[in-house]
């Protein structure tokens, strides 16, 4: 994979290292203690708990009806026993969700006006095509950051969306990068994944008619994405030159699954499918590292977004005459 950014360039300055770095101590300073108070308060509510549902089991096994209530008594029982389980670990959910609020800002120094927020629905998504790029029925949302990169506005949220109601089925979990290219596509362009057999004569059925496909000539591209556009003599060009280079690119960028592509207007959506949590802090009993788990975080992060700049190229006019350059962040 080519390089698409001078790591060196963006990680933290030396004031900024001291900061992260405070945050940081302080953090792994704090923590034995805040798992210490997160097993007493386990131990607090949840033993007597434990003893009383088993005064209250065999007070049911010596009624005569028992069969008839001993399922109702275990469902209750059981979200009772869930619903304390959460309370006790809530001091220390609130410990780790602070140091993530206190230190993503400082981390992701070098975007402008970054904000961070966590399980909110971010409002690019009322815009987010469908079914034209993905169907879905429900999503789920996680991490949330924005700003402005190298000034690109963006909005990157962790989000799985699923389908299948009750029987939940991901159809994708990952990150999706909403941005504005400064060269809008008069149209909407879409390289959506491409299905195959029921799925793909379900997708065909209920789609959206106002859009036609097209081909970018390139056997295994095509064998990929499903090439969709309500202007395909605007979107034909793009797709069998800038387009295809950028999806290649993707290919190899991210190669967890397909990379889904959408350009509306003025509106652009990256949906980059990942197996892990792009801001995954280590787990209760594991202190914070640099190199292991803040280092890695900010260059996912700025791949991402150096991947979203060369998108924003894709619409950028050609000198007559001159063959479309692949891009490169």
């Amino acid at each position: 994979m080519a390089k698409v950014f001078d790591e060196a360039s963006i990680m933290p300055d030396a004031a900024a290292m001291e900061q992260i770095r405070a945050v940081i101590d302080e953090y792994n300073e704090k923590r034995p203690a805040a798992v210490k108070d997160m097993k007493g308060r386990r131990m607090m509510m949840l033993v007597p708990y434990g003893a009383l549902c088993v005064m209250v089991l065999v007070g049911i096994l010596m009624t005569m009806g028992w069969r008839k209530i001993l399922g109702y008594a275990a469902v209750v029982m059981g979200f009772i026993g869930y619903f304390l389980w959460r309370q006790a670990n809530l001091p220390m959910e609130r410990f780790r969700q602070s140091l993530r609020d206190r230190m993503l800002p400082v981390i992701f120094g070098f975007v402008d006006r970054i904000r961070y927020a966590n399980g909110i629905a971010p409002a690019f998504m009322k815009t987010l095509p469908k079914p034209g790029l993905i169907r879905y029925d429900t999503a789920h949302y996680d991490d949330l950051v924005s700003g402005i990169y190298h000034g690109m506005d963006f909005t990157l949220g962790e989000i799985r969306l699923t389908t299948g109601g009750k029987n939940e089925q991901d159809v994708f979990k990952g990150v999706i990068v909403y941005f504005n290219p400064p060269h809008p596509f008069d149209g909407r362009l879409f390289a959506a994944k491409r299905l195959y057999g029921f799925k793909g004569f379900v997708d065909d059925l209920f789609g959206d008619r106002s859009l036609e496909n097209i081909r970018s000539g390139f056997g295994e591209l095509d064998a990929t994405y499903d090439f969709r556009t309500d202007q395909p003599e605007k979107a034909t060009p793009l797709v069998v030159g800038p387009v295809a280079s950028a999806l290649n690119y993707l290919a190899e960028a991210w190669p967890d699954d397909t990379v889904r592509l959408a350009l509306a207007g003025g509106d652009a959506f990256l949906l980059v499918p990942t197996k892990k949590n792009f801001f995954e802090l280590p787990g209760l009993y594991e202190d914070i590292d640099w190199e292991r788990h803040v280092r890695p975080m900010i260059r996912d992060l700025v791949t991402l977004l150096a991947v979203a700049q060369l998108v924003c190229r894709i619409n950028v006019p050609q000198p007559v005459g001159e063959p479309p350059a692949v891009p490169t962040a």
